[in-house]
């Protein structure tokens, strides 16, 4: 096993007990949306459900949103992957919206309501399961990125959970790869030979959240090489002060 992939795993098995994300016997479902954080994570996921003595079960699930655009790349490919490495069958969901829905204009396809519709998909699907536990492959860089755009854009202090419990749905979100780096995700990808696509969003380039990773953190992590882990540890200081009493429920 590379070195950079036990150190991965160290920080994802801190993370998950920092947060408890995950309690014996439940049964988790990790969405993928075929970039490297989501491919990623399966990998991981699957290496410390080996060795983890909270024995859990997961399952992997690909959401096809033909509102948006195609994005069932190479799926085949990445079911392959999933079912002949892994040894975990693959399930597509194709995403139906009602003739009236904001989504079926394209003047209102963006990051936010996209990512809407998909949870509230993956929600359901987990009172059909029985599951709960929604696993998703947001990353340090991520979660400050996303907690920047909440205070730039909609003038909220508010962070990007590594878990946030949704009361109304008794279901919890998780991100067990929020101790990780992106650029450590890219090197181990590519060690390890996973497939993956980039994204092919039409929306991705014109975003607020890409114009603060090309604009604002990039060029200030030059500056100051620890910019955007000070951040992240500054708002995850804060975030389980005001949430930790409540088992993360916001």
């Amino acid at each position: 096993m590379p070195a950079l992939e036990k150190k991965m795993l160290k920080k994802m098995r801190n993370a998950m007990y920092d947060f408890w994300m995950i309690k014996a016997w439940e049964t988790i479902i990790i969405w993928v949306s075929w970039w490297k954080d989501s491919m990623l994570l399966w990998y991981l996921m699957n290496e410390i459900r080996k060795t983890i003595k909270e024995k859990f079960e997961i399952k992997a699930v690909y959401i096809f949103k033909e509102f948006l655009i195609d994005c069932d790349i190479n799926f085949e490919e990445k079911r392959k992957y999933f079912e002949e490495e892994l040894n975990i069958p693959l399930e597509k969901i194709d995403i139906k919206l009602p003739e009236d829905s904001k989504l079926n204009d394209w003047v209102w396809q963006s990051c936010q309501w996209c990512a809407y519709a998909r949870r509230i998909a993956l929600m359901k699907l987990c009172k059909k399961r029985w599951a709960t536990k929604i696993c998703l492959g947001h990353h340090l860089d991520d979660i400050v990125v996303t907690s920047m755009m909440n205070m730039i854009e909609w003038r909220k202090l508010k962070v990007m959970p590594p878990i946030n419990k949704m009361s109304k749905w008794d279901v919890s979100f998780i991100r067990p790869m929020a101790y990780l780096r992106e650029k450590d995700i890219l090197k181990l990808v590519e060690q390890r030979n996973i497939p993956y696509s980039p994204c092919a969003c039409p929306v991705w380039e014109n975003t607020m959240r890409n114009r603060i990773k090309k604009e604002i953190v990039r060029p200030n992590e030059k500056i100051m090489p620890k910019y955007t882990e000070n951040i992240f540890w500054s708002l995850i200081k804060d975030f389980k002060e005001k949430y930790e009493k409540t088992w993360y429920s916001m």
